[in-house]
Formats: C-alpha cells, structure tokens, sequence
C-alpha cells in the first residue's frame, strides 16, 4: 500500500454541520462515489457525467450545464470539490440557477491551493473573493464562505505530490520522516488559515 501524507475527513464530517440545508429535493452534483443519502431530508437526486468515476446510483447523466430539469426543480444544489472539473463554470453556475427554485440554497465547495487532480480534467481554483464574485453574478445571495480543512491538509497534499516525485534515497527518508507527522496534523489540528486554505466553501440563496 502506498505510503500517503493526507488524510480527510469523511464525507459525514466534512459536510454533516450543513445537513439542516439539505431538505426537499436535492441534487448532488457531480456524486462521483460520494454517499450523501443519509444527510439529505427529502429527495436526493445524484447526477454525473457517462464517463465519471461514480458510484452504481446515479439518477442524471448529463454534463453539469445541461441538467435535464425543469427551471425550479430544486429545493438545494449540493457542488462539492467538481466545478475546478468543468471547462465552462460560469455556464455550470447559470444552470445551478436555473434549476434552483427562488430562495433555494447552494452549497459550493470549490479548491483553492490543492495540486492538480484529474477527474477526468482539473482546469482551475479559485480565492474566496473569486468565489464570491461568482455566486453573486450568477444571482446566488452569499450567505456564508469559510475556508476548509487545516493549515496541513494544504501542506500535506504539496508535501506529498513533492516527495513522490523522485525516489531517491533522500526522498524515501524524508517520506518515512514527514508523512506520519503530517497525517497526524491532518486529524488533529485545528489551525485553519483562510489565506492558505485547501478549499473554501459557500452557502448561498438564490435571489
């Protein structure tokens, strides 16, 4: 098994404190293999692409700016860590618009200093400014953004992308020194810094 740097959080930890948003009918945009059925109190709709790595209960195939739904058809939109995945964001976030119904919540997860990571593109990042000016173009109400994760998630994924790179006997000692103390920083820590985020996330109401 491979030696790793980086351990988060479950998905029920990581995104559990926002469950009470979760209620009517809600999409979970972009599943891939993500279970969120037992944090969503309605009707729960998982949609990806064809070509994803998913699990077997997807609901809609489709691309993201092509939601096969009528205007309004959502109660919540839930988009967490896929629009650095889409060549089109602005066009993804006009159809989140769309299919929301007036005053239904949007909750927005996108990566802010993470390496890249293919699935099946990776084509950008975004500050928390970026994201703010975002929501509210797209006719979103920020209601809240906050950074994710701790100071060493950020460092642990740069650390461990670094130290996979080479496999010299320099890189293999420092790996056996540094990835266990990362991946206890990672459980541990409490220490977020906002201007080093791994991610922000954004709760927002359509207008």
């Amino acid at each position: 098994m491979k030696n790793y740097a980086i351990v988060w959080p479950d998905i029920d930890e990581e995104i559990g404190p926002y469950k009470k948003y979760f209620t009517g009918k809600v999409l979970n945009a972009g599943a891939g293999s993500r279970d969120i059925s037992d944090l969503v109190d309605g009707e729960l709709f998982n949609q990806d692409i064809e070509e994803g790595t998913h699990h077997s209960n997807i609901d809609i195939f489709s691309p993201l700016h092509k939601i096969p739904k009528e205007d309004g058809f959502f109660d919540t939109i839930i988009s967490n860590a896929v629009l650095e995945h889409v060549v089109n964001p602005h066009e993804v976030m006009t159809e989140f618009n769309r299919v929301l119904k007036p005053g239904g919540i949007l909750y927005l997860v996108i990566p802010f200093l993470q390496p890249e990571h293919l699935d099946p593109t990776d084509f950008q990042r975004y500050t928390k400014d970026g994201m703010i000016k975002l929501a509210e173009n797209h006719g979103f109400e920020v209601i809240k953004i906050e950074p994710m994760h701790n100071i060493y998630h950020t460092l642990a994924w740069i650390v461990e992308r670094w130290l996979w790179s080479q496999h010299t006997p320099l890189y293999k000692t420092l790996r056996f020194l540094l990835f266990p103390l990362l991946r206890y920083l990672c459980v541990h820590s409490t220490n977020c810094v906002a201007s080093a985020a791994s991610a922000h996330r954004l709760l927002g109401k359509k207008i």
